[in-house]
């Protein structure tokens, strides 16, 4: 096999070759149960090897990058003790059940044909989020850590790291920090692969961020020795290509299916990013949100690329050359097991470096996001089968039926997303009737409609969104027409919900807090559009902008004033409460009765101008 070598100044180019990707493959807790030996402990192991073996024979691959959560994790708590290690503190749990689970994995990896594995910490590798200050999870980080560290990075002859070669006068590793044994830069071939930590926590007993005494980031000396194995890498001109790895997303949003949709702290505004960017990094792999998602940088060529891979339900080969990165997304066929191949290409990205400029092309579950696109839009031209459009992360899987079940309603039906976060955001709908709407079709709504977005988002900590919608209704109620309250979560807070009462537009907050549109009685009868925006990250909710008919409305505080900040397990319903906690019947509203149609959602403000273009 050609290698990239030095001769005469030269660099020769190095033959293509592959590597896979499977991020957040969460199949791993089988192993803490190695020493007990269960009935069905010999048929599962021998299932994950056979998945792994087919990926060998059918796609390849010299290695696999794995960015994060390949577990539950949960070994700190007192059930799992009890269950597995009677007797034993949180911390000794940990370690026990870290080597059964770790090297468990590998050993299957191996049997399958992968013996190079380049994994990151995720939150389940950590724990699992939260960590509430003082809590066993967040005192035992140094438990998680150095249970994966041994058995992922330590070499089971001697102990000595892994990674060790320098990259050019670089450490290959943070020496000195709690990150020196889960942060690494190796190099391969043609490409540099940086592996991040990205769990932060400075005191256990802490919080420091929403998810308690860990935060998302990077910074001090961890984030210094990022910059100088990046800077060193660029002096080396046998590096084609640097890809860093991190569990965590940076660019908002991303799509997320069933998942708690941690992000990294400051987004690309954050240090970490600033660095990848000014070193011009490739690719920033990421998992943690179970959803596929490709964001280009704003102000350079660098990709985040946020990808599932699920029980082996999907996975990404990476074939690497000098001058291009090529990446195809393959998706498991509904009703199929991993060990039987039946995967479909579901989408590609190719980065060419051969010319003046980069060209970035992606298509189908890799084409580019557009942050500043239309993410949800519903029309309601159409209704189809759930059967013929399978969603991610519900469809074909027996335990997920559940889900379909919206408020005591079973959806079989869906409206089609047309927006940019793609057909896994269609809405599951039941009752939900096709009338004449102000722009083709509509949706008639009672109240035992039902229509309901599984896939989660977009709504996270204080970002920015923004909705709009056409409604028609004479209902005297106080009836919801976007709701946005936490699946997990029974507080009634944190969220933005747009109501009509009794004709008036509202924007609401919680249950004590809305902004009321001042003039407008809305439910005569005749169609309207209603819009509302967050003008910035964080705004106070009386800075939220409602716009009616096209026209930007005066606004009345009801409650107390205060930022807007959201909890990031959202699944967005419409004209109802559809997925969320059924803590939230008791907020005072009720079913929207009346017609709707061109419902959208965008992560950024609405400008005046944008309102009025849509209203006419």
């Amino acid at each position: 096999m050609a290698m990239t070598l030095c001769v005469c100044g030269l660099i020769r180019a190095e033959e293509p070759w592959r590597f896979l990707l499977l991020a957040d493959w969460h199949w791993a807790e089988k192993y803490t149960q190695t020493e007990k030996n269960p009935s069905w402990m010999a048929e599962a192991v021998a299932d994950d090897v056979a998945a792994v073996k087919m990926l060998k024979d059918n796609y390849g691959g010299e290695l696999m990058l794995l960015p994060g959560d390949s577990n539950t994790g949960h070994w700190d708590e007192s059930g799992f003790i009890k269950s597995n290690f009677p007797g034993g503190t949180p911390a000794e749990s940990i370690l026990q059940a870290g080597k059964l689970c770790y090297e468990g994995m590998i050993d299957s990896f191996k049997k399958g044909g992968y013996s190079k594995l380049i994994m990151a910490v995720g939150d389940h590798e950590m724990g699992d989020n939260p960590w509430p200050a003082g809590s066993a999870v967040s005192r035992c980080q140094p438990q998680f850590r150095e249970a994966f560290a041994k058995a992922f990075n330590t070499n089971p002859d001697g102990g000595g790291f892994r990674y060790d070669q320098p990259t050019g006068k670089a450490a290959s590793r943070p020496l000195g920090t709690k990150y020196e044994t889960t942060s690494y830069a190796y190099r391969y071939k043609n490409v540099l692969f940086v592996t991040i930590d990205a769990f932060h926590q400075e005191d256990p007993d802490r919080k420091i961020g929403d998810e308690g005494s860990v935060t998302g980031t990077v910074t001090g000396p961890h984030l210094a020795w990022l910059e100088n194995v990046l800077s060193e890498a660029r002096k080396d001109p046998g590096i084609k290509h640097i890809f860093v790895q991190a569990h965590l997303p940076v660019i908002y949003p991303v799509r997320k299916v069933s998942s708690s949709g941690m992000m990294m702290d400051d987004g690309s505004e954050s240090s970490f990013w600033q660095a990848l960017r000014k070193y011009d990094v490739d690719i920033y792999f990421a998992g943690e949100v179970h959803a596929n998602t490709v964001t280009k940088d704003s102000e350079s060529d660098l990709i985040q690329l946020v990808s599932r891979g699920n029980f082996f339900n999907n996975f990404q080969t990476l074939d690497i050359s000098d001058d291009r990165i090529e990446v195809v997304c393959y998706e498991q066929q509904v009703g199929t097991l991993p060990q039987d191949g039946k995967y479909s290409v579901s989408g590609k990205l190719v980065i060419d470096k051969s010319g003046d400029a980069t060209r970035i092309d992606g298509s189908g579950e890799l084409a580019l996001l557009d942050v500043n696109g239309r993410h949800f839009h519903f029309t309601f031209e159409e209704k189809p089968p759930l059967w013929n459009y399978p969603i991610m992360g519900l469809s074909g899987r027996e335990k997920m039926e559940k889900d379909k079940i919206l408020r005591g309603v079973t959806c079989k039906d869906i409206f089609p997303n047309l927006g940019t976060f793609g057909e896994h955001y269609s809405a599951l709908t039941a009752n939900v009737e096709l009338t004449d709407g102000p722009q083709g079709k509509a949706g008639q709504f009672s109240a035992d409609s039902r229509m309901g977005v599984f896939a989660m988002g977009p709504l996270h900590s204080g970002h920015t969104v923004s909705y709009a919608l056409w409604m028609k209704t004479q209902s005297p109620e106080n009836q919801i027409l976007i709701n946005t309250g936490s699946i997990w979560s029974k507080a009634l807070k944190n969220f933005l919900n747009l109501h009509l009462n009794d004709g008036v537009p509202e924007a609401v907050i919680s249950d004590s807090q809305r902004l009321a549109a001042v003039g407008a009685k809305l439910n005569d009868g005749k169609w309207h559009q209603i819009a509302v925006s967050m003008p910035h990250d964080g705004c106070l909710l009386s800075e939220v902008e409602i716009f009616v008919d096209g026209k930007k409305s005066e606004t009345r505080l009801n409650g107390s004033d205060r930022k807007l900040h959201f909890n990031q397990a959202v699944r967005v319903g419409i004209g109802g409460l559809n997925y969320s906690h059924k803590g939230f019947d008791q907020l005072p509203v009720k079913p929207f009765v009346g017609a709707m149609d061109e419902v959208s959602i965008w992560t950024r403000p609405l400008t005046a101008a944008d309102v009025k273009a849509a209203y006419n």
